[in-house]
């Protein structure tokens, strides 16, 4: 079947207000607008758009294993990592046994599944994702210890030996945690590192500006000598960047569409008002994962047809670019599909003779039922898509 799909925005305080109405014709609130959902999660399922009592979950009698969003920022939303199958597990149970509500703003795992995400730029998207290199992080430690006063430039001076000391990522990380070597110290460290970002331009290591933005919404947070550790990149519309489990990761500002594991998992490190836990961050941190994260383009299949590579797991990507002059003709599904419409309309047929049209900011289902599909139109959208058995 194909089953043209709704849903509301949810308006977390770091969404634009904006973005999703002007670029994807969502009706604008006046309230920050920030992700749409689009999958069975029950945090948010998608409804039938020509049925809005009965969800996708209702439809199929199951949930699936991802799901797609349009996610639109304006302000960083937390420094975060997410948990693979085995800790997800383990953590889901313990929590239960020890009596945690799913609700309980404490909660850090509100489902049984591993979280991994890419997010796809619709517009120029920003955001911290990875580590950086250790000298990276120990050059940029060492600058900022010349620019505060003594006793935090002796904490600085700690974080960079720790940067290069045998566990390196997880020794520094971990200390900037814990904050156990002297918490008045450290705060006093970020209140200089706020005062000193309202005034510095960026330098070769240190993205002052940024820091300038963390503070205005957070304050003298933890979040921000973590920012110093992490990779910061700026990607075009139509470029992605994969977040695998254990990997930190801060989305900044900009509207991209997000596929991800059907999990609501998170482990927040810093720049939030919400729940922190700092043992469950570290155990979740996947450094050399962390190391290698970076942008990619998709590799085309045919004429309008493109998919990401991001490796053996449970879920894939494609782009979608239709015109009056290609269409894409009689191609089979990876699996159950979700299609979103970033741009113009997307006109779509199966081999059970269905047809639907979906426009900017609206969804459609594909079931893997029908052998071929054909979209046609004048377009673009993204094709998420189950690869589970």
């Amino acid at each position: 079947m194909i089953s043209k799909l709704k849903n509301d925005s949810r308006d977390y305080d770091w969404g634009s207000v904006s973005l999703l109405s002007d670029v994807l014709g969502f009706e604008a609130t006046g309230a920050p607008m920030a992700e749409v959902w689009f999958g069975t999660h029950p945090g948010s399922p998608a409804k039938l758009a020509d049925d809005q009592d009965v969800t996708l979950y209702k439809a199929l009698g199951r949930h699936l294993d991802f799901m797609i969003k349009f996610l639109a920022a304006d302000f960083p939303l937390s420094i975060q990592v997410h948990p693979n199958e085995v800790q997800a597990y383990a953590g889901f149970l313990a929590e239960d046994a020890a009596g945690v509500a799913i609700d309980h703003p404490g909660r850090n795992f509100k489902d049984q599944s591993a979280k991994r995400e890419a997010i796809v730029a619709v517009t120029e998207f920003d955001l911290l994702a990875g580590l950086r290199p250790l000298e990276k992080i120990h050059s940029a430690m060492i600058e900022l210890a010349g620019q505060v006063s003594e006793g935090p430039s002796s904490l600085l001076q700690r974080y960079a030996a720790l940067a290069i000391s045998a566990d390196g990522h997880r020794a520094l990380i971990g200390d900037i945690l814990a904050g156990e070597h002297s918490s008045s110290m450290q705060l006093e460290l970020l209140q200089e590192i706020a005062t000193l970002s309202q005034t510095r331009a960026a330098s070769e290591l240190i993205d002052y500006p940024l820091l300038a933005l963390m503070t205005k919404k957070f304050g003298a947070d933890r979040g921000l000598l973590l920012a110093l550790t992490m990779r910061r990149f700026t990607i075009a519309p139509g470029s992605a960047v994969f977040v695998e489990t254990g990997v930190p990761h801060c989305y900044l500002s900009g509207l991209g569409v997000e596929i991800l594991s059907s999990s609501d998992n998170v482990l927040r490190g810093g720049l939030t008002s919400k729940h922190v836990s700092a043992p469950d961050f570290m155990a979740m941190l996947d450094i050399a994962a962390s190391l290698k994260t970076a942008p990619q383009q998709p590799t085309q299949i045919v004429n309008g047809l493109s998919r990401f590579n991001f490796g053996p797991i449970e879920f894939a990507l494609h782009k979608i670019a239709v015109s009056g002059a290609n269409m894409l003709i009689d191609f089979g599904l990876p699996g159950e599909s979700i299609l979103v419409c970033t741009s113009g309309e997307l006109a779509i047929s199966n081999s059970l003779e269905e047809r639907v049209v979906i426009r900017r900011g609206e969804a459609a289902f594909l079931s893997a039922d029908a052998k071929f599909y054909s979209i046609a139109g004048s377009g673009e959208g993204y094709l998420a898509s189950s690869l589970s058995s």
